[in-house]
């Protein structure tokens, strides 16, 4: 079984090209489908899609990604993506984009519930890394992630912001940040989020860029 992963060198230009995009994207409506707006957005992106890699540990952008990857059996995720040089990959599902998709109002009861789709969503993801779990010691998992043991996390990305309050977004961020499936994180956050968290870490990179190429310029003084 041959490896399904691409190959890609990341480009910051056109990294910043498609996440200005992202943005356009995020205002040009209130609702996003996952199927017409999510999908096909990011399948035209594959720079903003590998810099998804940044929520992993010990990679930035990723330099293999791969769409719709279906695991060894009946699950598939939306994209696959990490560094096998580094042991290290991420694994994330897209749901729409809209009001409710992410809590559930309840009748007579102040505080909503999460939704069936995000609790589908999470659920998806436990049986993913049960399978590659199932699959580890296969020569399919070896032909796609290499020998010895792979690292794996995941994102979910779901709903908007706007139609979250303060209470909903504090109990959106304390799952992602408690909330594990045995030693695989998974970050869980809206598309808006989403966007603010990769433009803030693309200006830590880009800060970062500027401080080391200013120190190794010649006639200039170290930062």
């Amino acid at each position: 079984m041959a490896s399904v992963l691409e190959s890609i060198v990341f480009d910051a230009d056109t990294f910043q090209r498609e996440l200005q995009a992202f943005d356009v994207l995020l205002k040009s409506k209130s609702d996003l489908s996952e199927r017409d707006d999510i999908q096909p957005f990011f399948r035209t992106c594959k720079h903003l899609t590998a810099y998804l890699g940044t929520f992993a540990p010990n990679i930035a952008a990723g330099t293999e990604i791969c769409y719709e990857y279906e695991f060894f059996g009946d699950f598939k995720a939306d994209i696959l993506l990490g560094s096998k040089q580094e042991k290290e990959f991420c694994v994330v599902e897209f749901e729409d984009g809209k009001q409710n998709t992410i809590f559930k109002s309840q009748k007579k009861r102040k505080n909503p519930e999460w939704s069936a789709r995000f609790e589908h969503a999470f659920s998806q993801i436990i049986d993913w890394f049960y399978n590659l779990e199932d699959f580890k010691n296969t020569q399919g998992f070896s032909a796609t992630f290499g020998p010895g043991h792979t690292g794996f996390t995941a994102l979910l990305v779901m709903g908007r912001s706007a139609t979250l309050d303060d209470t909903q977004r504090n109990r959106l961020k304390w799952r992602s940040d408690t909330v594990s499936i045995g030693r695989h994180k998974v970050s869980c956050l809206t598309f808006d989020d989403l966007y603010e968290t990769l433009l803030r870490k693309f200006s830590l990179y880009s800060a970062v860029s500027k401080v080391k190429s200013a120190s190794e310029t010649p006639g200039l003084p170290p930062p």
